[in-house]
């Protein structure tokens, strides 16, 4: 059993002791490690700002900067950016604010790619090695009600992963009302956003019409929901080792070994499959899932349709996830011929005409940059170590990981030296090692 670790002598107050406790605890960042705050002036992101700053000043934790995010979309982001701006100047953090550009499809979710997107770009820019968002405890019982209202299992009632790759939660173990507190306690200021009493969305619905009648049942709600996502991504975790486990074995598992499973583990195989051939757009819901395990029983060869242009594919005794339509001929002349490149000999502008994009170029030390640099595609081979990492892979490996699309994988505008090592990968937000005071944007048309 992990013992809660006793406050530092060094923070005034509970709140940033509490948080401490949850960072060293769920190991979300080391002490001395550089942190970017995702901040939007809001309740949360600016208790977490305070919560930071006041384990920088303890020692606990590195130089800490913040970002503030503007998508564009509503009226008053300049009220909030001023307050944003007023807080990082008494707690004596570095504020950066950025307009993204939000693209086409779901309109939260797109936005929520822009904000990721410039988050890790000012991350390499700041040398941070942790990016921290302000969700608390109050957001993970939130999210995980209402993945249980649309019939979730483990991986959905895992809720909001206290740390995924760089992005931490150290507010994660924290309740919104405590948040509160510590700001008046520390009398900073913050911003409602309006949307949150909007009952366009279901999570404001839930908040303010169903929330109070279910404390009212049980005052613990947030704690117990919290606890039991934190059990599901326990076994979550588990489940998935062994699906992993499966494929590392064979990348086309037969239909014996498949029958031979507990269905938990067969189902994240087929997810597993779907997510290495079309990335998180084409994940499988659980009735996809469901019409592919219907391949292991019977006879013969067949196929069953999944998302996003997928198909689970029995064949001679296995089971794949391929595209519906294989244009060979097409992909073949792909491959024989490169890609086009555009150079780059120094900060500017620089038309992609063939991707209808232009690159932007700017370096903060244009003497430790040995131009010319190049922009185009990935090719065959290309290997990628982004800044911080212990080691290179293949870029296609490093996609997949990051559950990369593979229709994106190939439009992906790429920047690289010389000798044809990739520096960045600018819409994904990412800098190699040796592209220090480097920074691009990639912007829509030619």
């Amino acid at each position: 059993m992990i013992r809660p670790r006793r406050p530092s002598r060094d923070l005034p107050d509970p709140y940033p002791a509490s948080v401490l406790d949850t960072v060293r605890r769920r190991g979300l960042i080391a002490r001395g490690e550089p942190v970017l705050v995702a901040l939007s002036a809001g309740p949360d992101s600016t208790a977490l700002l305070a919560a930071m700053a006041s384990l920088r000043d303890a020692g606990e934790v590195g130089p800490v900067h913040a970002l503030f995010v503007d998508h564009g979309l509503r009226s008053g982001v300049e009220a909030e950016a001023a307050t944003a701006r007023r807080s990082c100047a008494r707690l004596g953090v570095p504020l950066s604010v950025v307009k993204v550009v939000v693209g086409a499809g779901n309109l939260q979710a797109a936005a929520r790619r822009a904000r990721y997107a410039a988050l890790r770009a000012e991350a390499a820019r700041v040398g941070a090695a942790r990016i921290a968002t302000g969700h608390t405890l109050t957001d993970q019982a939130e999210t995980v009600l209402l993945r249980l209202l649309r019939g979730a299992g483990a991986r959905g009632l895992s809720g909001i992963p206290p740390r995924r790759g760089r992005v931490v939660r150290p507010l994660i173990d924290r309740p919104r009302h405590e948040g509160l507190a510590w700001l008046e306690r520390q009398e900073l200021e913050w911003c409602d956003d309006p949307t949150n009493a909007s009952p366009r969305y279901a999570r404001n619905r839930l908040r303010l019409e169903l929330w109070p009648r279910l404390l009212a049942v049980n005052p613990a709600l947030e704690a117990a929901l919290a606890r039991t996502a934190d059990l599901l991504r326990d076994d979550e975790r588990a489940l998935s080792a062994r699906a992993r486990g499966v494929l590392e074995a064979s990348p086309r598992p037969s239909l014996a070994t498949l029958r031979r499973l507990p269905r938990a583990v067969s189902r994240r195989v087929i997810r597993r499959l779907a997510l290495e051939v079309g990335g998180r757009a084409a994940l499988p819901e659980a009735a996809h899932v469901e019409r592919a395990l219907g391949l292991l029983d019977g006879d013969g060869d067949r196929e069953v349709e999944l998302r996003a242009g997928l198909v689970a594919r029995r064949r001679g005794g296995t089971l794949e996830v391929a595209q519906a339509t294989r244009r060979r001929g097409a992909r073949a002349r792909a491959r024989g011929a490169p890609p086009p490149q555009v150079e780059i000999p120094g900060p500017g502008r620089f038309q992609l005409a063939w991707l209808g994009r232009t690159l932007v170029v700017a370096a903060d030390r244009e003497a430790v940059v040995a131009w010319p640099l190049a922009a185009r595609t990935r090719r065959a081979g290309d290997r990628f170590r982004p800044a911080g990492g212990r080691g290179s892979k293949t870029l296609k490996a490093w996609l997949i990981d990051r559950k990369v699309a593979r229709q994106r994988r190939d439009t992906l505008v790429l920047v690289t030296d010389g000798r044809g090592r990739v520096l960045a990968i600018p819409e994904l937000g990412v800098l190699a090692e040796g592209a220090a005071g480097l920074s691009f944007r990639v912007e829509a048309g030619a």
